[in-house]
């Protein structure tokens, strides 16, 4: 046997070897083959899922290419989507203004009751905007203890008069405990200087204040004019 043919079946045998894994690189299995020969779209290979709602975009746009140009029964139905959607967000804004008012308005209409224009006054709705006595003790409810919330001014002015007089029982709704409790708070916040005594706490009128318009606050050039 001569060189060159030995040469030549070495030859031979390197190429059926790469051959053949190159055939096993590929497997020609039914599943593995059938899942090689799906028809890819190309509109998804174009999209570029960044997040998930272009994914879910994609999903829901599967025969429609983005860059194409919409057809008019496409745009239709978008615009009425659209319509629909913001019909629901309009009743919504609504029915939260209407609840709105209804909570500002301080008397309860009840169905057979007459009323004239007058009663829908001012005059005459605030009359029922009279503070009425608590039915239930809000210290118990809220589980706090008078003496060591001597120092919460918001509090501490709910129950004294703008004149600086600790208001009574009968208009605070607490117990007898509470109400001394409350009152001996009182007494140590005006003691310490923490709470004034005959008018209401600088920040609390400075809050009220920047509640109001512009036109109803003073201006510092009138008060001068006035002196």
């Amino acid at each position: 046997m001569s060189c060159r043919q030995s040469l030549t079946a070495a030859l031979r045998q390197c190429q059926s070897g790469v051959s053949q894994q190159q055939w096993r690189a590929l497997s020609t299995s039914a599943p593995v083959a059938a899942v090689r020969h799906i028809p890819v779209s190309t509109n998804r290979a174009k999209r570029t899922r960044s997040s998930p709602n272009e994914s879910l975009l994609g999903l829901l746009t599967e025969g429609l290419d983005r860059g194409s140009q919409l057809t008019p029964q496409q745009e239709s139905e978008m615009m009425e989507q659209q319509n629909g959607r913001g019909g629901v967000v309009r009743d919504l804004r609504i029915s939260a203004t209407t609840d709105s008012y209804m909570k500002q308005m301080p008397r309860r209409w009840r169905t057979g009751e007459v009323y004239a224009p007058k009663d829908l006054s001012a005059t005459e709705m605030s009359k029922w905007r009279t503070a009425r006595k608590p039915k239930q003790d809000i210290v118990d409810m809220l589980g706090i203890n008078p003496l060591d919330n001597y120092r919460n001014f918001s509090l501490v002015s709910e129950f004294i008069t703008p004149m600086g007089r600790i208001k009574h029982s009968l208009e605070t709704g607490l117990r007898p405990v509470n109400q001394r409790k409350m009152a001996k708070a009182i007494r140590r916040a005006i003691g310490m200087g923490l709470h004034p005594s005959v008018h209401r706490h600088p920040e609390i009128m400075r809050f009220s204040k920047a509640s109001l318009p512009q036109s109803a606050v003073p201006s510092a050039s009138s008060q001068q004019n006035r002196l």
